[in-house]
């Protein structure tokens, strides 16, 4: 009885591992990259940042937007210029309140060029980013969704 216990665990476990795995949607880039508005999203999968995007990218598609959404983790931004796009919004996530090494870089290596950059930060301490750009930061809850939301594509317009 107690092998099949454990079998029937570590089914249910594999199983649910590769549904968890398998729920992230890839974002496809919308629009096209013809349009003179363009937005790149550089996030991180959590189960509230990809409520977020999904969000952002639906305030976003107006048919005259270009939208494309990349996972900065690790190396996700090496290579990227923000002069190619009229907005650029790092979504990070705010573990002990520090912005992440990667992005940290990323932002010293365009600091040239960064006034259409927005960075949110998700944690709710009290928050003193050692970055010159525009930056966020709100707790990671699903109630305010629409009002950051929101928040953060009054602040994308502004640069558009």
């Amino acid at each position: 009885m107690k092998k099949n216990l454990l079998v029937l665990g570590f089914i249910l476990l594999t199983s649910f591992s590769v549904y968890a795995e398998g729920t992230r949607e890839a974002v496809a880039p919308i629009g096209s990259p013809s349009f003179s508005r363009k937005v790149l999203i550089a996030t991180e999968a959590t189960q509230f940042k990809d409520a977020l995007v999904k969000k952002l990218v639906e305030l976003l598609t107006d048919g005259k937007t270009y939208i494309q959404v990349i996972d900065h983790s690790g190396d996700g931004l090496i290579g990227v210029d923000p002069r190619q796009y009229g907005a650029v919004l790092v979504i990070n996530s705010g573990a002990q309140a520090q912005v992440r090494p990667w992005v940290l870089s990323w932002l010293k290596s365009i600091a040239a060029y960064d006034a259409n950059v927005i960075l949110l930060t998700t944690q709710i301490t009290v928050w003193n980013p050692p970055v010159k750009v525009d930056s966020v930061t709100s707790a990671s809850s699903m109630p305010d969704l629409d009002k950051i939301a929101g928040g953060l594509v009054a602040r994308v317009n502004k640069l558009l």
